[in-house]
């Protein structure tokens, strides 16, 4: 297996959200990941880069890439369907001429989205809204084919498809030729989701997988308390991994033998407060667990 990490430690911010421009400038942060025990690195070109001199950088720190991520800001039903398309056409031609193949792919997650406020709880469930976001992640799929990415779904928490059953829906709808399968395991955990049944049923698709530990804990705490996102990551959800309460060997153990994808680390939310430390732990403890 081959071990990724997406740098997001580095943007957690003081109010249990995400703020990119806390990061370090981008060739630092390359440079970071690479110290702290990672040789690959999940594929974001900067807005202000061209292909060729994200490559050069890369090719400089001594890191590789793993695939990256395309958001749908759609649900299929607001008239923003053509633009995310197009969007998802330019990304998927970035990703081709990074020698990419793969790509995650999720629903956008805002601070003023329903289930945001009720994160976890499969909130105002509506199978029409599936069936719509259904179809629209069909044209993205074979918008992004056609430039020869496969896209994968990735159930996200506080999303439109967050939970198993969204999920398997979106999943067995579409063909794998078209849509593979992106588990994040934190994410599925939170939702209630059998973690490892779920990627095994479904493990032929899965060419990459995203590694989060979590305090299930806190997510029972969260979801019965009615907790929103941001007062649950501050509780102490998010975690590197192996300081958590998911069996993350076991969940990864129903991956096939054969399986020769990336595991991708994330952490949202770092239990160790310096982000760089938190990427050395999170790569001394995949590399005792993986190798690579």
């Amino acid at each position: 297996m081959r071990i990724a990490l997406n740098p997001i430690q580095w943007m957690a911010s003081d109010d249990g959200w995400l703020d990119p421009s806390k990061a370090p400038e981008r060739k630092q942060l390359l440079s970071l990941i690479k110290k702290s025990g990672f040789d690959a690195v999940m594929a974001e070109v900067p807005a202000d880069w061209t292909v060729a001199q994200y490559q050069s950088v890369l090719d400089e720190v001594g890191l590789t890439l793993a695939p990256g991520y395309f958001v749908c800001r759609s649900d299929g039903q607001d008239g923003n369907e053509s633009t995310v398309i197009e969007s998802a056409a330019a990304t998927a031609r970035q990703h081709a001429e990074l020698g990419m193949t793969e790509i995650g792919l999720g629903l956008a997650m805002g601070k003023d989205k329903p289930r945001v406020a009720h994160p976890g709880q499969a909130y105002d469930a509506d199978p029409a809204r599936v069936e719509a976001v259904t179809a629209l992640i069909g044209k993205i799929a074979d918008t992004m084919t056609a430039e020869g990415v496969r896209p994968n779904l990735h159930p996200h928490i506080g999303t439109w498809i967050e939970t198993e059953e969204e999920g398997r829906a979106v999943l067995d709808a579409i063909p794998a030729s078209r849509l593979g399968f992106l588990p994040d395991t934190g994410h599925l955990a939170w939702a209630g989701s059998d973690v490892g049944a779920f990627i095994k049923d479904y493990a032929e698709r899965i060419p990459f997988v995203h590694v989060k530990d979590c305090r299930l804990s806190v997510a029972k705490q969260g979801r019965e308390g009615d907790w929103g996102y941001q007062q649950t990551v501050m509780a102490g959800l998010w975690v590197e991994p192996g300081r958590g309460e998911l069996d993350l060997k076991g969940i990864i153990g129903n991956l096939p033998s054969t399986f020769d994808g990336w595991l991708m680390v994330e952490v949202d939310c770092p239990d160790i407060t310096d982000p760089y430390e938190s990427a050395v732990a999170s790569a001394r403890w995949m590399r005792a667990e993986y190798g690579g």
